[in-house]
């Protein structure tokens, strides 16, 4: 399942709507439908809103997407490009301002 589908269907389960979460995360409704739809890479900040509105945790919906971590406890036992790598490219990083 990918990121924009999970964060839809969670959005249904809990039987919001998309101004009601854009109200409860502090994300515009025109922008999370853009994001549920797969039309908009979403940043970290935004993401971490949505969640919140949606009582779901950064853990959650990670291993809901697909992501598990590595076997290996410390990353001295990791081989080369072995480790996290983002299940998915619509998950985008943003630099505050300060």
């Amino acid at each position: 399942m990918s990121g924009n589908e999970y964060l839809k269907m969670k959005r249904l389960e809990s039987g919001l709507s998309l101004r009601q979460l854009s109200e409860k995360s502090g994300v515009s409704h025109n922008q999370i439908l853009r994001i549920e739809n797969g039309l908009h890479e979403v940043s970290v900040k935004n993401l971490m809103n949505i969640l919140d509105g949606l009582d779901v945790s950064l853990y959650q919906f990670f291993r809901a997407i697909g992501y598990t971590t590595p076997k290996k406890r410390h990353l001295k036992d990791l081989a080369p490009g072995e480790g996290f790598e983002p299940p998915t490219r619509w998950l985008t990083a943003t630099r505050s301002a300060d």
